[in-house]
């Protein structure tokens, strides 16, 4: 949990000393006038990234040289206590757990945010990578120590998609083609996993919140596909390396890989179709908040204490809807929403409202 943030040359952000409680708070203001930025301050802290700018550096207030993060976080057990820092100087990131440099593990799992930004539409009607992203968000958050596996994956599939371009040698691709199976194993295992868990969390909050919907499909389509009933690692790697040498004449002509989680898909089916095909915005809007309250719960089942970020989250909703949805919501212990529309929130259990003018943030 968030008990306390500051923020100093963040966006357009005045310097900023926040102590906000548990519950659920509502943002309001008009655009520009920082919602969005407070919400990507706390994102943007808690996984060092930013969820609408590719470079820190784009982060920085107009005319600062850099900007400073820092908070006050509380874990699921009260004594759970800790500092979390990110500034950047100089055009360098710098970050600090407890005033110390620590692994990018460690510092991802002091914080877990869930997030819904206009940029997540993307992972119901974009490409696939976008939802192997979301993935990837989904195994992190479970275990944040899961980055080392998609590293060593991604690593060792740079090195194989070199040597393809290269016209690397038959026993050297081979080579690879052993390291890569043991990555991709790791990786495909994972996500599988947290597919399987989280499809169980996606149906309930559907069944609660009832609108009315057709039955939606969340399925996990691994590459290559005759992995997808296997849950024991020593028979995944060996379908996958038995798949790979089946195909190493096709990859070598074509100069690229085309077997491994970097082609995984998870595939969402409504109306017996893709869902991305048939749902209009405000239906997709539905399923996506759906799919992150399912998101939340799973990593709140293992004891984690999210703290929820839905940027504009009434956009494309009528107040009947956003209602439904926000029983899916009502066990958080800290969400924060933003929204210009005080209006369609009458009646939702925001605990505290706060209003966003130029920057500076007051309580209502």
């Amino acid at each position: 949990m968030l008990v306390e943030l500051a923020a100093r040359g963040f966006r357009n952000l005045d310097p900023l000393s926040w102590r906000p409680l548990a519950g659920q708070h509502l943002l309001l203001g008009e655009n520009g006038a920082g919602k969005t930025s407070l919400l990507e301050a706390v994102y943007t802290l808690a996984t060092t990234r930013s969820f609408r700018a590719p470079r820190l550096a784009d982060c920085r207030k107009h005319g600062a040289t850099g900007f400073y993060l820092a908070a006050e976080v509380e874990g699921a057990a009260s004594e759970a206590w800790a500092r979390l820092e990110l500034s950047l100087v100089d055009g360098q990131r710098q970050r600090r757990l407890n005033g110390s440099t620590v692994s990018m593990a460690e510092h991802l799992a002091a914080l877990p945010v869930v997030s819904w930004t206009s940029a997540d539409v993307s992972i119901l009607n974009g490409p696939p990578e976008v939802r192997r992203r979301f993935l990837d968000r989904g195994i992190l958050g479970l275990r944040p120590g899961a980055l080392a596996d998609l590293g060593r994956y991604r690593r060792t599939l740079a090195q194989k998609r070199e040597l393809l371009q290269q016209g690397g040698a038959r026993a050297a691709l081979e080579s690879w083609n052993g390291v890569l199976a043991t990555t991709a194993a790791a990786v495909i295992l994972a996500r599988g996993s947290y597919v399987e868990t989280l499809r169980r969390e996606f149906d309930q909050v559907l069944e609660e919140v009832d609108l009315g919907f057709p039955a939606v499909t969340l399925r996990y389509r691994p590459s290559p596909a005759a992995v997808r009933n296997l849950a024991v690692p020593e028979e995944v790697v060996t379908a996958i390396a038995g798949v790979l040498e089946s195909r190493a004449a096709e990859e070598r002509r074509r100069g690229t890989p085309l077997v491994g989680p970097h082609r995984d898909e998870l595939y969402l089916g409504w109306k017996d179709h893709q869902l991305r095909r048939v749902a209009s915005a405000g239906e997709r809007k539905s399923i996506g908040l759906a799919l992150l309250a399912a998101h939340g719960r799973v990593l709140e089942a293992r004891g984690q204490s999210v703290v929820y970020l839905l940027d504009d989250a009434d956009t494309e909703l009528s107040g009947n809807t956003l209602k439904a949805l926000w029983r899916s919501f009502r066990g958080a212990r800290q969400l924060f929403a933003s929204s210009n529309r005080p209006e369609i929130w009458s009646g939702l259990p925001m605990e505290h409202q706060w209003r966003l003018h130029d920057g500076a943030l007051e309580a209502l």
